[in-house]
């Protein structure tokens, strides 16, 4: 292909190649009957016929016919192979007869995308009304569907979350429904995953039945999941994995060339070619500097990330659907299936957190039966080395499931809270232990009150209520120059908003004045946009306390999961050019006071063995690198991103990695459950790198609390394979100074 002949050729001038080329050919999901031998309504059939559709898939019909039955279920089929058709087709049939349904979007814009996509097969149909009730809906619309509730009703988690607490119409009209979907099931990972299963859970008050149907394209469904994420038993009806259309895939080997200039470069190269392009990062601030870098190169491209006013992102979104943009810069934010318009390419600054996430953002390239181009640069980093090495297992990993932590006590509180406001009094004996424990959190904090066994709200529920946010288990930080320019949720606003942090928001330089986490506020002042450097904190970690749950031997090794509390202190950050190779900063700055962070999460506590020839130095090097390959192990094994995992590390050979969340997340249980491939994984990293004892490409991680110091490759690599040929150890409390 000509255009992948001139990108292979031009990175060869900037130092990096194409390291390897996949070409993705998806066939169609396997025929099934006729559309005309259905039951459903002739006014369906026909509308089906005039959009082309003369025959069903045969894991639609399947669908059809389990949904028609009333049994739960989670329909997994690649992009664009049907799967809204699937569950939309029968719940039209139902509605002719009377029943309700709630559709769940994980937004309002990818809401009322849908209302778009989903008015060609009600065409005719004047018995269904469908309307959106969200935070944008007008006052007389919202009163129009509570006095006339509309057969399909589409909304999104947040806006039941606050209408089933505040307003007895909205409880009346949600729970008076028939059937719930949740369409992008593989969004609801980590907290709001955890939110989404609190939410059912009070549409059901608690434990009843409801009918509920999930919907993906990139995830590993099994009915375990559906039980976990909707607490209802169900069952899991598949399509094709992969999503329809021909894409080439391109993994770009970096070679040491940052991979933000890289991008820029591509990014460039694309719009002079007269392609739209999207480009993915997974930090609100790197897609705030890879635009800034891609105007370099003749790229204008707009940033769509969190953090920034939700108009800005709205006014991205039309001007790239309506063609008035090159590209995007985007954070997650894209990866859903809002209607963006064709893409002709999509390259990925860095190779995203998990494989579902890698399948969601390169089905965005070349919908609409168009040929896709994906680029993934490849860094120097444990993972990224380990596929160049084995480029064949990038592209044929298997789905990994969706992580979220079910007992995340600050996700509980929320929603105990909200059905405490709702009920007004919850009999204690009435709720089950979990919820118990996160309202004895809230008598605490004076947010409830019990009097008689009975949970009450008080005058600070309401408030504490509408002030949550789904999107995150902790406080939110303002972002404040003269007004509100952004928000960052702790503990991540830590390592973005500490004092003299530069900080971004849509291509603007600031630079942090303050941080004050009691009055949640970093103030920022303006500064030119020609800064040429950027800046990294330094902090350290201590874990304070630490409550098992469960424990196990893995090779030999003592290994414990439990509730974690650990304390982050931002003791300084390090100031590095901008453009330059050079790893060295050029200044590091210390506080007088360090900032500290304290909070609850859950993680692993893995007892290494200490070698009777290492000196206290040499254990540490050991213990620390085998920290930081274990974290970017769990990238493969877990699915996790590389910030959604820490570590600390101890010179008794104690090595733990935690959730990065507050409450947690679930990956570091799913890293718990699947060590053994992990150590394999590492121990592959540390053996494959050529380094002389320790690089970006085997034991460095970039979020590294003390700048990638005191870790040796050699020695890890010593340390793990004395593990796997079975020397264990026993368990004792960790001790010494901890490392991050």
């Amino acid at each position: 292909m000509e255009i992948l002949e001139k990108v292979s050729e031009s990175l060869k001038l900037m130092g990096a190649s194409v390291a390897h080329v996949y070409t993705e050919t998806a066939l169609d999901p396997e025929m099934g009957p006729p559309v005309t031998e259905s039951s459903l309504d002739p006014r369906i059939v026909r509308n089906l016929r005039e959009a082309g559709i003369e025959r069903f898939y045969r894991y639609q019909w399947e669908a059809m016919e389990a949904i028609l039955n009333r049994e739960n279920l989670a329909i997994i089929s690649g992009t664009g192979t049907g799967k809204t058709e699937a569950f939309f087709i029968p719940l039209l049939q139902l509605a002719l007869k009377g029943e309700r349904s709630v559709l769940i979007y994980p937004t309002k814009a990818l809401a009322r995308d849908q209302l778009v996509r989903m008015k060609w097969l009600t065409k005719d149909l004047s018995e269904v009304r469908i309307e959106v009730l969200d935070g944008d809906t007008p006052q007389k619309v919202r009163e129009e569907i509570y006095e006339n509730p509309p057969e399909i009703l589409i909304t999104n988690p947040d806006m039941i979350h606050l209408g089933l607490s505040l307003s007895p119409r909205f409880r009346s009209l949600i729970r008076s429904a028939d059937h719930y979907v949740v369409d992008e099931m593989h969004v609801y990972d980590g907290v709001l995953g955890s939110h989404l299963r609190r939410i059912l859970d009070r549409i059901r008050e608690l434990n009843g039945e409801i009918h509920v149907i999930g919907a993906s394209g990139t995830v590993e469904a099994t009915p375990l999941l559906l039980n976990e994420l909707f607490g209802v038993e169900g069952k899991v009806i598949r399509g094709v994995p992969r999503r329809r259309g021909m894409a080439i895939h391109a993994l770009v080997a970096s070679n040491g060339i940052s991979r933000w200039t890289i991008s820029a470069y591509l990014a460039g190269l694309m719009v002079k070619e007269g392609l739209r392009i999207l480009v993915f990062v997974d930090s609100q601030q790197m897609a705030e500097r890879l635009a800034k870098m891609a105007e370099r190169f003749g790229a204008n491209l707009a940033v769509h990330r969190a953090g920034i006013l939700a108009s800005e992102r709205v006014e991205v979104e039309e001007k790239l659907r309506e063609g008035d943009l090159q590209g995007v810069v985007a954070t997650p934010t894209l990866e859903l299936g809002i209607d963006i318009g064709s893409l002709d390419a999509v390259i990925m600054s860095e190779n995203p957190p998990s494989y579902p996430k890698y399948l969601q953002r390169a089905g965005r390239a070349g919908r609409r039966n168009r040929l896709g181009l994906v680029f993934t640069i490849m860094g120097d980093n444990p993972i990224d080395s380990y596929f160049l090495r084995k480029p064949h297992e990038f592209f044929n990993r298997k789905l990994t499931p969706i992580t979220f932590d079910n007992t995340n006590l600050e996700v509980l509180k929320v929603h105990a809270s909200a059905y405490v406001l709702e009920k007004y009094g919850v009999r204690r004996n009435e709720l089950p232990s979990l919820w118990v424990k996160a309202l004895d959190e809230l008598v605490k904090e004076g947010i409830i009150t019990e009097r008689g066994g009975t949970y009450y709200s008080t005058p600070r529920t309401a408030s504490f209520v509408r002030s949550s946010s789904l999107r995150s288990a902790g406080p939110i930080v303002d972002v404040i120059e003269q007004k509100k320019i952004g928000e960052r949720e702790l503990p991540a606003a830590l390592f973005d908003l500490y004092p003299g942090a530069t900080y971004l928001v849509s291509k603007r330089s600031y630079r942090v004045k303050s941080l004050d986490l009691k009055s949640l506020e970093a103030r920022v002042e303006k500064m030119t946009d020609d800064q040429d450097y950027y800046t990294k904190p330094l902090y350290k970690v201590d874990m304070k306390e630490f409550r098992e749950v469960e424990s196990k031997k893995v090779l030999g090794l003592p290994v414990k999961y439990g509730e974690i509390k650990v304390t982050v202190s931002v003791v300084g950050y390090v100031v590095y050019d901008y453009y330059s190779k050079r790893e060295k900063p050029r200044a590091e700055v210390e506080y007088e006071e360090p900032i500290e962070f304290t909070y609850n999460t859950k993680g692993l506590i893995i007892k290494h063995p200490i070698l009777e020839d290492w000196d206290l130095l040499s254990s540490m090097e050991a213990y620390h690198a085998t920290e930081h390959v274990l974290i970017a192990a769990g990238r493969v094994v877990a699915g996790g991103s590389i910030t959604d995992l820490s570590g600390i590390s101890y010179p008794s050979g104690h090595v733990v990695i935690y959730d990065s969340t507050i409450g947690g997340n679930g990956v570091s249980r799913l890293l718990y459950q699947r060590l053994e491939s992990a150590y394999d994984i590492a121990l592959d990293i540390v053996k494959g790198c050529d380094c002389e004892d320790g690089c970006p490409k085997c034991i460095f991680d970039p979020y590294c609390g003390n700048n990638n110091k005191v870790l040796s490759r050699k020695k890890s690599m010593r340390l793990i394979q004395t593990v796997m040929n079975g020397e264990g150890t026993d368990y004792s409390p960790p001790d010494g100074e901890s490392v991050r």
